[in-house]
Order: C-alpha cells, then structure tokens, then sequence
C-alpha cells in the first residue's frame, strides 16, 4: 500500500466530533486518551499519518492502529480513544491491607534500624500474615501514592508532638 493511502477511513459524526473535542479542551483524560482523540479529529479532516505524528507525538503504527480501531466492527470512538481493562493480576492491598501497610511504615523503625527500608516492610506484612507475598515495587507504588517514603526521611507521628 502506497505511503499516503489510509487503509483505515476516519468519518466522524458532529456528535463525536463533540466528543473528542471535549476530550481535548477539559483536561480530565489520561495523556494517552487526548492524543488518540486528536488522531481521530485530524484523521477525520483528512489530514496525512506523518503530518499526525509530526504535531501529537505518536509513532505511524500508533496512529495507523488508532483509525483501525475506530472503524473496526465492534470498535467506534470509546474502542478507538480507551484502553480496554487489564487482566492483570488483582491487586495485592485492598484498603485496610494499604492502611496497615501506612501504619507500619509510619511507625517506628525496628530495633537496630533507623528506618523502614522496602524489604523490611515486606517482611514485616507477610510475617504479620497480611499478605502472602507482595512484591518490592507494590509497596512502593502504595506508599508513594500516599506521599511516604520511609526510606529517606521519617514518617513517624508521635502523639503530643510537633509537626
């Protein structure tokens, strides 16, 4: 297939075009999910792949499996702008899990130590049988999402103290 051929068509309704637009301009959407939109809308205006990936930043394959998925049978915009759910593995920490994890790492180091490191706070949740096994980067992932990092700095909140 010549360079400039599109095998995938772009034809957006004004309702879609509305749509990706509001995708674009409100800013709630993931990275990703705005760059596929602006895919959509210049691919809809006829616009060439190269001159796509020159002004979002995608790879051509990017762009190329962006228009596919959209007129494929079963796809359309939600198919073609967001990914679908992951089958990953469920999560390890549900929220009374992460608290305990917290209040472990926010707590005092172990004796001898002056600080929680990683692979002390995964010894401790499976010791204390919270978790079966858990992974290094899992508790770091649940701690940086709640701001702690034992492992530089203490975290520790004594009652009657100052902060």
């Amino acid at each position: 297939m010549h360079k400039n051929q599109q095998k995938h068509i772009v034809k957006l309704s004004a309702r879609q075009k509305r749509q990706l637009e509001n995708i674009i301009s409100k800013g709630k959407h993931k990275s990703r999910d705005i760059k596929r939109a602006q895919v959509l809308l210049k691919s809809n205006q006829g616009i060439k792949d190269e001159d796509i990936v020159a002004t979002v930043g995608l790879s051509s394959r990017t762009v190329e499996r962006v228009r596919q998925r959209f007129t494929e049978k079963g796809g359309g915009l939600e198919r073609a702008v967001y990914d679908l759910p992951r089958t990953g593995q469920p999560a390890k920490l549900d929220d009374v899990k992460e608290a305990k994890l917290v209040a472990i790492a926010c707590s005092g180091a172990p004796e001898g130590r002056d600080r929680w490191t990683l692979e002390l706070l995964q010894h401790r949740l499976i010791d204390d049988k919270i978790v079966n096994t858990i992974s290094l980067n899992a508790i770091h992932q649940h701690l940086i999402n709640r701001g702690i990092k034992p492992w530089r700095e203490k975290n520790v909140v004594r009652a009657g103290t100052d902060i």
